[in-house]
């Protein structure tokens, strides 16, 4: 498994949020925290009943959101190789 990573930014939704990534249990957990007044996020990386991955948040309720921002964070780990 991929070291974790040190705190990083990215551009979300017109605002800069701070991530931090943990591991939990061998499960990946990143942490967004936004510019003024939106609530954090908490996101991982899940698998379905047809063991397809997708981003999710902790708790629920959060899907659409968690789904653009993983997307951000992969993006950023994967540049981070090249």
């Amino acid at each position: 498994m991929r070291e974790i990573e040190p705190p990083f930014e990215i551009q979300f939704q017109g605002k800069t949020a701070r991530v931090t990534e943990a591991e939990i249990k061998s499960r990946r957990i990143f942490h967004l925290q936004y510019d003024g007044h939106q609530k954090p996020l908490t996101i991982t990386v899940a698998k379905d009943n047809k063991d397809v991955k997708f981003w999710t948040s902790i708790p629920e309720g959060r899907q659409e959101e968690a789904e653009q921002a993983g997307k951000l964070i992969a993006q950023y780990i994967r540049s981070k190789k090249e």
